[in-house]
């Protein structure tokens, strides 16, 4: 399984990958907010922030092009 994992640096060159990328890290803060306070209203703002922000990822960097006459993927 280590033979799988590659060393390369990661590049984010889109503002919208940066702002993805800083939302999923907040993960472990918001699950250890969670723990110590009870609040579980806390998951639920931050997955509607994560929605939010993944949705203007989607919208700025396309993963799959999709047909120009079509529009299928």
């Amino acid at each position: 399984m280590a033979e799988l994992v590659k060393n390369e640096p990661i590049v984010l060159d889109h503002p919208a990958e940066w702002n993805l990328a800083k939302m999923l890290c907040r993960l472990p803060d918001i699950l250890l907010r969670i723990q110590d306070d009870f609040l579980l209203h806390i998951l639920c703002d931050y997955l509607y922030d994560l929605s939010c922000t993944f949705t203007a990822f989607y919208d700025s960097c396309y993963c799959i092009e999709r047909n120009r006459e079509t529009g299928e993927l």
